[in-house]
């Protein structure tokens, strides 16, 4: 029997899903950050060593080969792809076939579109647009990193509640509720030891991300600066959608939506819908056929057999549409 091993990789967790070709489901698994533009190759090793080793913890003894899929936040601008592919290969605990290495929006576009043209936004720890034309050629809009963009995303949102923290402590701002609350969810007594943490890195990307939430319950509540900056990320959000969409040319567009701050935030997704259907009228939002990691998945598959069997199919887009099931 073989096995296909699909990866998803984010600034926030890594997820893995093993499964056979028959569609049953051999080990699944999360961990840790693994952008492999923010992580160390040692601590990408030892985030994905956990993965895997939970993953594998109960294969079956009929299993011959594993195809694998790691699509990984940053790994398409990755210096040092050779090197990744090494410690990959080097992890997974059974026969099996190189991995193949790509990014985290690129299992997200497969899984959201399957081969269908279309657009597709990510926004989570960070954001991306992509788009894929009629004559099958994927365009990119933004993604370029936390340090210079991303912008709209999860990262971004928080870095602003950091920005009204510093602002607020030393007077430039009136005494709100951004010192308290940011303070208390990032394990800091005052900003001098919030400076220090993100000086060391101790407070890394995916911790300033985990902001996001409480931003947007400031905006529910009313606190005209979180109304602003949520604003403005989907003003930044929908510019990348724009843009894409003129790269594509396609006329109408279906667009899919994924990501933690999308899926999570109904508030913010209803934001970001109404901003575009007056913005972008003619663009569809459409729900997923699967889910990124099961887009992984059909890329291991399809490198190894050309093709993906009906029953494991079938399995992956009920596994997507499942919310029990890590997404």
């Amino acid at each position: 029997m073989r096995a296909y091993l699909g990866i998803d990789g984010g600034g926030t967790h890594t997820r893995s899903l093993l499964i056979s070709e028959s569609g049953h489901i051999l080990g699944r698994a999360v961990t840790g950050p693994s952008n492999v533009q923010q992580v160390s190759s040692q601590a990408l090793r030892g985030t994905l060593q956990q993965l895997l080793d939970q993953t594998f913890i109960n294969l079956p003894d009929e299993i011959e080969c594993v195809a694998s899929c790691f699509g990984l936040a940053g790994a398409a601008s990755a210096h040092n792809k050779n090197d990744i592919r090494d410690i990959l290969g080097s992890l997974i605990p059974v026969p099996s076939e190189p991995p193949i290495l790509t990014s985290d929006a690129h299992i997200a576009l497969i899984g959201a579109l399957g081969d269908c043209p279309g657009l597709m936004l990510v926004a989570g720890t960070g954001s991306i647009c992509l788009g894929r034309d009629a004559d099958g050629i994927i365009h990119r809009t933004g993604g370029w990193g936390a340090a210079f963009d991303d912008l709209g995303s999860g990262y971004w949102i928080g870095r602003k509640a950091v920005q009204m923290t510093f602002q607020e402590s030393d007077g430039r701002r009136p005494s709100g509720p951004w010192q308290s609350n940011v303070l208390k969810l990032l394990s800091c007594n005052t900003t001098e030891h919030l400076l220090c943490k993100l000086k060391t890195g101790e407070i890394n990307n995916s911790h300033i991300a985990a902001l996001a939430p409480m931003v947007i319950q400031l905006s529910q509540e009313r606190v005209s600066d979180a109304v602003d900056i949520l604003n403005h990320a989907v003003r930044k959000l929908v510019a990348a959608i724009s843009t894409t969409y003129v790269k594509v040319k396609l006329r109408p567009a279906p667009l899919i939506l994924v990501g933690g701050l999308l899926e999570q935030s109904k508030l913010f997704r209803d934001q970001l819908s109404a901003a575009l259907k007056i913005e972008e009228p003619d663009i569809q939002i459409q729900n997923i056929l699967m889910s990124p990691i099961a887009g992984a998945v059909v890329v291991a598959c399809k490198k190894s057999n050309n093709n993906v069997p009906n029953e494991l199919e079938q399995a992956l887009v009920a596994l997507s549409t499942d919310s029990s099931v890590i997404r």
